[in-house]
């Protein structure tokens, strides 16, 4: 099944080329795969570097942002144009492994929407700052948001293509909360959501403050509440009846 990964990236000139030059290698083993960096009106010439790496693949290419938006709108904007059966967006650090694509992909056979969780299992490595702000954050999340995920933040999540056109369409926020709304919408919808455990290694040089970040993402968990009492309580969208019928026939 053709493969769409989303790069939302907003300068990151200097650590984009680890990620690309492993995810490059991955993805030309995948039949009619692509990835979108979405350049989110970065000033220091990534979308120049991005475009001389994803050069040889042939499903490659950078959409550039005319200014700088805000991660979820990046992540929109690539989801809006990707092609794939099967939407991945990644952080363009590389603190993901891109080897546990195929873990994220294969949960989707069961489910509408994967995680990655740096929270499960034991392959996460990063600062007890970072590990205290994760955990603390996903209790606001949980106790205003009533989001019972263990990792709602992580940047590597996997969507069934036409699953994910609907819900980045339906959500409205720009900054770094997006993922507790589109989450959000995803369970008032009824998708199944599956969470896989993955290998993280924390990165420095990243464009996230908290004390800059952190209100704004709050407001978004907030604002994501109305989504989880909105649908109708017997409201079910059924699963892409193409990837159900796959998922049948390998299990005949």
């Amino acid at each position: 099944m053709p493969v769409s990964v989303i790069i939302p990236a907003y300068n990151e000139a200097m650590r984009l080329p680890g990620l690309l030059i492993e995810l490059v290698s991955v993805m030309r083993k995948i039949p009619d795969a692509e990835v979108i960096l979405v350049d989110d009106g970065s000033t220091d010439g990534t979308a120049a570097v991005a475009e001389g790496h994803l050069a040889g693949l042939p499903g490659g290419r950078v959409l550039r942002l005319p200014w700088n938006s805000g991660k979820g709108a990046a992540v929109r904007a690539g989801v809006s144009v990707a092609h794939g059966a099967s939407i991945v967006f990644m952080d363009a650090d590389g603190a993901s492994d891109v080897n546990d694509l195929p873990l994220l992909l294969a949960a989707l056979e069961h489910a509408e929407v994967a995680l990655g969780s740096r929270r499960i299992g034991a392959g996460a490595v990063r600062s007890n700052g970072r590990r205290v702000g994760s955990w603390a954050f996903n209790q606001i999340t949980r106790s205003l948001a009533s989001l019972d995920v263990a990792d709602t933040q992580c940047g590597f999540k996997a969507f069934r293509g036409q699953e994910a056109k609907l819900l980045f369409s339906l959500a409205r926020s720009s900054g770094f909360g997006f993922d507790v709304e589109v989450l959000s919408i995803a369970r008032s919808i009824g998708y199944r959501i599956a969470e896989v455990p993955i290998h993280w290694a924390e990165i420095p040089g990243g464009t996230f403050r908290v004390t800059r970040h952190t209100p704004a993402m709050i407001v978004d968990v907030v604002r994501a509440r109305r989504y989880l009492g909105r649908a109708a309580p017997d409201l079910v969208v059924p699963a892409n009846p193409a990837s159900t019928a796959s998922t049948e026939r390998k299990g005949s």
